[in-house]
């Protein structure tokens, strides 16, 4: 895919701040930016909407939603949307890209975390959302490099009561302390840090510093820190995702979502919050539909949140996301992309029916595996075990991966990879959208002076005017309407009639039966003709316009 920009190396805050600038000042016709709001160290959350201005204003077409770097350590996530928002600038000119932006408007929040993103990308440290303090230092082991390698790894401490002891395959591979490992020597094994308050008997890693979670903050599904962890102190109390929500809010228009996170290669989609079973089926079968480009695209599967994700957990399963929030306070479709799988490129694929059941032999068999992939394709990401003299343990021994730039995110040379088949599913994802289209437009000479004219309007998307049955059911779906512009006399019918929803394709209910083959079993209403008289003499034009939020506006000028 041909791009300005190189994808081999993940963008500070400087660097992706300058490249969406060079798009708005390269590309005013196509694209214009803004700052949907500012970060607590004052680094704005960019908007970049990106359509053809000759074709119509961005609100009166469908749109289509990118986000990225909710969790600041998702890096690749803000790549993947900043691959696209290039990809789509920089062949213009294709004729297939000039149809999308004709057509469609996509807008894209790249960054979603400026603050975190950059204490990711540019310190040792990790963190969930954002580098605010989420809880005091209480006792425990705290992340700090105490090799100065640039790098958190494992860290081992020898103890007689250790649960691991070395094993007889990869260095880095421990193994399981067995009931009857009674003689030999044992460890502990923490995250690579200092230790506070430590009485000298027990040791624990200490709780999340920055552990504040942006996809536990939004209104939907919320619940108190006691219940969710990371939830903020109440629903949108994050600055950044008060302003993702107030963004989706103020362009109506939006009626597909894709959430860029990592890793674990696996394409998501709500309910969230219960089970799949009690949703709208119809809904249901457009995520799965749509899905498959995604794995067509990507290789990913396609799961549900609470069935798979959460393993139909009703106790504990997370929430307040915002993939829910669009979904059920809204009637979006969202969808949350897991980019990057490293199980896989070792060999050894998540199943997801599973994931969580494996034993730990299994888990080490996986590690493993995943150990010598990484030596193979990133040896710069990896540290064999070796000695440093510890503050407050004595000597410990620090090694492991370099889980940044290989576990949570693709190594810098695999990232293009991503950036590329993300684009190409987002791409395909947004063409379900609807789309109003005029199928006929006629004018009759019913009497001197007065003329009726008659226009057929369809729906040419996959989806429906409405996008959801999610979004009749909140009562937030907006119909089709249809008027004459300008001042013109009408005689018969109302200036602006309301036409109802139109269905989309993916509506149609077809298959294959034993008796009669291909059939096409139901077609829903996917067009509706709408007609008025008026007041008229040859030569006058008529401006007849049909519009929905979700489905754009269209217009067709006759001539009497």
């Amino acid at each position: 895919m041909k791009t300005t920009f190189a994808y081999d190396h993940y963008y500070l805050y400087e660097e992706l701040k300058a490249n969406l600038e060079y798009f708005a000042q390269t590309y005013p016709s196509l694209c214009s930016l803004e700052s949907i709001g500012t970060s607590r160290e004052g680094r704005s959350v960019f908007a970049l909407t990106i359509t053809d201005s000759a074709t119509g204003h961005p609100l009166s077409k469908p749109a289509f939603h990118i986000d990225g770097n909710t969790h600041a350590g998702e890096v690749t996530g803000s790549m993947a949307a900043m691959h696209t928002i290039d990809y789509l600038l920089t062949n213009s000119e294709d004729p297939k890209i000039q149809k999308i932006l004709a057509k469609k408007t996509i807008y894209v929040i790249p960054r979603l975390s400026p603050d975190g993103a950059e204490t990711y990308l540019s310190t040792p440290y990790m963190l969930r959302s954002v580098n605010a303090e989420y809880h005091e230092k209480d006792k425990g082991v705290y992340q700090e490099d105490l090799d100065n390698d640039g790098v958190i790894r494992m860290m081992r401490v020898k103890s007689p009561f250790g649960a691991w002891k070395a094993g007889d395959k990869h260095p880095l591979v421990l193994s399981k302390r067995k009931p009857d490992d009674t003689e030999g020597t044992f460890y502990n094994v923490y995250v690579e840090g200092l230790v506070e308050n430590y009485d000298g008997l027990t040791l624990n890693n200490g709780k999340p510093l920055w552990g504040l979670d942006y996809n536990r903050n939004y209104p939907f599904g919320w619940f108190a820190e006691y219940r969710q962890a990371g939830a903020g102190k109440y629903p949108l109390s994050n600055p950044e995702t008060k302003a993702v929500v107030d963004f989706v809010i103020a362009h109506p228009n939006i009626g597909a979502v894709c959430t860029h996170h990592t890793s674990g290669g696996v394409l998501l989609y709500p309910p969230g919050t219960f089970p799949s079973k009690k949703a709208s089926q119809t809904d249901m079968k457009f995520y799965k539909e749509i899905g498959k480009l995604c794995t067509e695209a990507t290789g990913y599967p396609v799961i549900n949140l609470f069935d798979t994700f959460m393993k139909g957990d009703a106790e504990t399963y997370s929430s307040g996301a915002f993939d829910d929030w669009c979904y059920h306070d809204q009637g979006i479709l969202a969808y949350t992309l897991e980019l990057w799988d490293l199980a896989a490129r070792a060999g050894k694929p998540v199943d997801w029916s599973k994931r969580g059941d494996e034993s730990i032999e299994e888990q080490l068999e996986n590690f493993e595996a995943e150990l010598k992939w990484i030596s193979e394709n990133a040896p710069e990401c990896l540290s064999d075990w070796h000695e440093v003299d510890h503050p407050t343990l004595g000597k410990v021994e620090i090694g492991g991966v370099n889980d940044k730039y290989c576990s949570q995110n693709p190594p810098k040379n695999f990232l293009l990879q991503e950036m590329e088949k993300t684009t190409d599913f987002c791409l395909r994802y947004l063409k379900a959208l609807p789309q109003l289209a005029f199928d006929k437009v006629e004018k009759t000479e019913i009497a001197p002076g007065a003329y009726k004219i008659s226009a057929v309007i369809y729906n040419k998307g996959y989806l429906p005017t409405y996008i959801s049955e999610e979004a009749k059911h909140i009562k937030v779906a907006k119909e089709v309407k249809a008027c004459l512009e300008g001042d013109v006399v009408v005689l018969n019918g109302d200036k602006i009639s309301k036409l109802g929803d139109l269905a989309g394709y993916g509506q149609i209910q077809s298959g294959i039966f034993f008796y009669g083959g291909i059939t096409t079993r139901y077609v829903p209403e996917i067009a509706k003709e709408v007609s008025w008289v008026v007041a008229g003499k040859p030569g006058d034009t008529i401006k007849i316009a049909a519009f929905s939020p979700k489905a754009g506006k269209i217009t067709q000028d006759i001539v009497l």
